[in-house]
């Protein structure tokens, strides 16, 4: 991935391949990628705020600086995420009063205000769990969720 607009291509796609899964009754997979996609679009957020946009290609000889910027930001923790994004205080206000964004997240992270890696409901990790692990209803809600043009993707793109 070369730029941040590769990366919101990239997004869009693994929530494209999310919607051919849940449609196909693979739940697992489709929650799997939907949270993917966000992940995706926080990194992308998260290239064009450092204004460095190769960020995470490893492939390019990078200065050790940017390295190691990449080695910090280089997390599935969509919480962690928000925070580099520079979104998070924004994003804490917009969910308070947007019920969508406030439902996607809960999708994602749970609400219990504790706040510890516990309330996570998606990170890569959730690519082991057994299958039957998600429910058709939750999937299917989350991806309209994700694709709607008050949704959580569109929110980060735009802010």
């Amino acid at each position: 991935m070369n730029s941040a607009a590769e990366i919101k291509q990239l997004a869009d796609v693994r929530l494209e391949e999310a919607e051919i899964l849940c449609v196909a009754g693979k739940y697992d997979g489709a929650f799997y990628l939907a949270g993917y996609s966000v992940e995706l679009m926080l990194k992308a957020k998260i290239c064009e705020n450092f204004g460095i946009d190769a960020l995470f290609d490893e492939s390019l000889q990078t200065p050790y600086g940017i390295r190691a910027v990449r080695d910090s930001v280089k997390k599935h923790d969509i919480r962690v995420l928000f925070i580099y994004s520079g979104l998070l205080a924004k994003f804490q206000k917009a969910k308070a009063y947007k019920q969508k964004l406030m439902t996607a997240y809960s999708y994602l992270i749970k609400a219990s205000g504790k706040d510890t890696k516990e309330d996570t409901l998606w990170s890569e990790q959730v690519r082991y769990l057994p299958i039957g692990s998600k429910k058709q209803q939750e999937v299917q809600e989350l991806i309209e969720l994700l694709k709607d043009n008050e949704g959580l993707l569109k929110w980060i793109r735009d802010n």
